[in-house]
């Protein structure tokens, strides 16, 4: 499955957004997410089981092990 994890200008999780698209269009409404400036965008390709994953903490430590090392 492929997301997109967000980080901020020091390396800390922000979020994440399922796939590597960050617009949406259906029909004339189109719909997007932005992100500050110093923000950076990560694409990885992460386990099929992740769209499962309901506890937080889990999730965000399964997240952490796809961001690039410092």
């Amino acid at each position: 499955m492929k997301m997109t994890i967000v980080t901020d200008d020091r390396g800390n999780l922000l979020g994440a957004v399922q796939g590597h698209s960050l617009t949406q269009r259906d029909g004339d409404i189109e719909a997007g997410v932005n992100f500050a400036a110093g923000h950076q965008l990560h694409y990885v390709d992460v386990d099929d089981d992740m769209a499962t994953v309901t506890d937080a903490g889990t999730f965000q430590q399964r997240l952490i092990q796809h961001l690039p090392k410092p």
